[in-house]
């Protein structure tokens, strides 16, 4: 069966450890026949929750920053 697997790379460093590992798990998903997005997220910027609880009735955060784009791409799976 046909999987979309969504791989979250939190590595501070571009190519190093976690970064290698999120990619061989990358080509093993891919090779098992899945459909495989990966994002790095350490050339992002991502700001902590306030807690206001804007979300809950708005849908949508007042943070407007990198994981913004992504929320909105992986909700639409």
């Amino acid at each position: 069966m046909n999987k979309k697997v969504l791989i979250i790379s939190t590595s501070p460093r571009k190519n190093g450890n976690s970064e290698m590992l999120a990619d061989a798990f990358l080509n093993g998903a891919k090779d098992a026949g899945n459909s495989v997005e990966k994002i790095s997220l350490y050339d992002k910027t991502i700001g902590f929750c306030k807690g206001c609880l804007a979300c809950q009735k708005t849908g949508r955060c007042v943070i407007h920053d990198d994981a913004e784009h992504h929320c909105r791409q992986n909700a639409e799976c």
